[in-house]
Order: C-alpha cells, then structure tokens, then sequence
C-alpha cells in the first residue's frame, strides 16, 4: 500500500518545483486551492518557506506566478523533505496573484472594526495605522485587536503567527504584544528561533532591544480591552491620566488642574462621552467645572 504524501512532503514538492522554474497557470491554480482547503496546508508551506529562509541563500519568495529571474540557488529537494515538520512558520506568505492586495486603515479620534478579510478581524484604536493583505497585517503605529486562524502579524521588529487573538502596540520607542486568548508563535525580525506564547502573556521589546514577557490575569486583559467596545474601564489612573485618554478620543478636551490631578477616580465610562466623566469628577471628587465649546475644565 502505497503511503499518503504529508502536507509537509508536499508542499516540499511545490517549494522544490518553484526552484527549477516559474509555474503555469494551471499549477499555480493547484498550488492556490492547496493551500485555501485546509489551514495545515497552509502551515506546512510556511514551514518549508521557513527552512528556505534559514539557508539565507536566495531572495525573498515571491508569487508562484511571478517572475523568477532572479532567483538564486535553494536548498535541495531532499533537505526541505526531511526538515520541514521540524520547522516553525516563516513570515512570508505566497499571494495567489502577480499583485498583492494591500488595504491601508487609518484612525484618528475613532475606533475602527473592519470586515473580516483574510480570515482576520481587526479593532483599531483611535491614531492607529495598519496595512493589511493577504499575506500578512502590518501594524505601523497604533494598538490594533486581531482575531485570526495562523495568520501573520507583525510590527517593526516582531512577528507573529497568531491563532486566537492579539493586541498588538507599536509606538515610537516601543513595541508589544499581548495574546489574549488562544496562541502565538513570536520571533524577532533578526532571528529565527520563534517562541510559542499562550493566552495572557505579553512580550514588549524594551529601549535598549531586549525582550521582556510578563502574564497578565484575566481581569488585566478584560481593562485592555475595554476600548474595542467604546469604553474606559479606570481603576489605578489619576484624574489627570484619564483626562489624556479621553481628550485622544474627543474633541472637547478635558482639562484637570493641579489640585484634582492627582487624585483617582475608578469606574467604567463611555470613551466617548466626556461629559458623564466630568459630572462623576464633580460629584465624587468635588471638582468645580467650568466649560465652553472646547473644553472641560476641572478646578
């Protein structure tokens, strides 16, 4: 009895047919439909993509239906068979056209929840950019919540293939992930060795360019969350740190004086009504309020 080829044998075959030449249309469609009926497919060509990378021998992957030019030498046939199902996924995926669609999304005092496209679901944060394809969702600067099935994610200096969901930070001087349920296979942008991260774990390059992991408990995932459904959920921050946070989502700016600053004021409120924050600050902390067309102010 003849034995069943692995998804990992045969997305080796495809790797090792894209090396001698440029496919025709009608493998190209095969290798499309491969790929789309089941997830493992999809994981195991990621894989062999990945050992492809480590030789560090040949360009980036391009479309099965690209041009191959330019291609250099891959690894052989018979490495990538016997390496793949010890491989991690690597973070290029082959588009199933000659070009690539990209959507670019881009907040500003709103929070944005895009269709599902890709198999991912994607919650922006207000001032959040993100670039998003077939092949991966890029997230330039911002917080972005993604759902997704083994789908890629990546910021700067990290990439994710995540199953379950991910919250993911990129600022100016830092960058995070959090995964809030299910996994994430994590590496760095300069190295290959992924790590496999499970709900409530948070990886944070430092400033100097280290990685640091933390947990958080469920009741810290449920407060970082809490935007992606118009809320704020105060517990620790002070008057004056809430008043920053609802003036990044509002016209109308909060502004907090010296005397009320520092003070704390705890509960769930509307991100996007300001002024039932302004009336708890009168009523709870005894805060004089003056107001015009711009501004709350609390005295």
């Amino acid at each position: 009895m003849t034995k069943k080829a692995t998804p990992d044998q045969i997305a080796a075959e495809w790797i090792a047919r894209l090396d001698r030449r440029q496919l025709t249309a009608e493998e190209d469609r095969l290798l499309q439909n491969w790929i789309r009926e089941d997830v493992r497919h999809k994981g195991a060509f990621l894989r062999c993509q990945a050992i492809w990378h480590a030789t560090n021998r040949a360009q980036a992957l391009r479309s099965p239906a690209a041009d191959w030019s330019q291609r250099r030498q891959l690894p052989s046939r018979r490495m990538v068979v016997s390496t793949a199902a010890a491989a991690f996924f690597c973070a290029i995926f082959v588009p199933s056209g000659t070009t690539e669609a990209k959507i670019f999304y881009e907040t500003h005092r709103n929070i944005l929840h895009t269709p599902e496209k890709w198999r991912r679901k994607l919650i922006l944060d207000c001032h959040t950019k993100v670039e998003d394809s077939s092949c991966d969702t890029r997230v330039i600067s911002g917080l972005c919540y993604v759902t997704a099935c083994d789908e890629l994610v990546k910021t700067a200096n990290l990439r994710f293939i995540v199953n379950g969901s991910l919250l993911v930070s990129q600022g100016q001087n830092h960058e995070s992930g959090v995964v809030i349920n299910g996994s994430a296979h994590v590496w760095r942008r300069s190295i290959s060795d992924p790590k496999c991260l499970t709900t409530g774990t948070r990886i944070t390059v430092t400033s100097r360019g280290t990685l640091r992991f933390s947990h958080l408990d469920k009741d810290e995932l449920v407060r970082l969350l809490a935007w992606t459904t118009g809320q704020i959920a105060l517990e620790t921050e002070t008057i004056s740190e809430a008043a920053d946070i609802f003036n990044r989502y509002n016209q109308k700016q909060i502004i907090s004086s010296f005397r009320l600053g520092d003070q704390r004021l705890s509960g769930l409120f509307d991100l996007n009504r300001p002024d039932i924050f302004v009336q708890a600050a009168r009523s709870i902390a005894g805060a004089r309020v003056r107001e015009d067309a711009h501004h709350f102010y609390l005295e």
